[in-house]
C-alpha cells in the first residue's frame, strides 16, 4: 500500500458490484469512494480477464483514470483503460502459489451479494491415462 493511503475498506454491494473507500494520510481530505461493477467475467482458459467498470464522482473519475495511467505504477496485470479496471488473473497470480492450479481452472466467477464475495470455481482434472504414461 502506497505510504499516502492509510486505509482501503471493500465493500460488495448486490448485483455484481462494490465499493472501495479509499482514506488517505492527508489532513482534511475525505475518504474517496470509488464504485465498481463487474462488467465482464474471465473466460477461461482463451480471455482470463476479469473486466471492472469504475466510477468516481463522474468528470473527476475521467482525470483521476489519465492520472493514474500516467504513473505508470500498476502491478503486473493490471491495466486500467479508461473507465474500466482489466485484471489478468494468470499475470496476477504469478509467484503465488494458486498459479499452479489456473491450469485446471475452467470457469472462474466473481459474484457479489450485501456483504459478501462469492466465487463460483469449475475446475477440470484429466483422470490417470490407463495406457501406462
Amino acid at each position: 500500500m502506497s505510504a499516502h493511503v492509510r486505509d482501503v475498506d471493500i465493500r460488495p454491494r448486490a448485483g455484481d458490484s462494490f465499493d472501495v473507500l479509499i482514506t488517505v494520510s492527508w489532513p482534511f481530505v475525505p475518504a474517496i469512494k470509488v464504485s465498481f461493477a463487474i462488467e465482464r467475467q474471465p473466460q477461461f482458459p482463451a480471455s482470463p480477464v476479469l473486466v471492472l467498470r469504475w466510477s468516481l464522482l463522474g468528470a473527476v473519475g475521467a482525470l483521476a483514470s489519465r492520472f493514474i495511467a500516467s504513473l505508470d505504477r500498476l502491478p503486473a496485470g493490471v491495466r486500467l483503460d479508461g473507465e474500466r479496471l482489466l485484471l489478468d488473473i494468470p499475470r496476477l497470480a504469478e509467484g503465488a502459489a494458486a498459479a499452479s492450479w489456473l491450469a485446471y481452472v475452467r470457469s472462474l466467477e466473481l459474484h457479489t451479494v450485501d456483504d459478501r464475495f462469492v466465487l463460483d470455481l469449475e475446475l477440470e482434472i484429466a483422470a490417470p491415462r490407463n495406457d501406462g504414461r
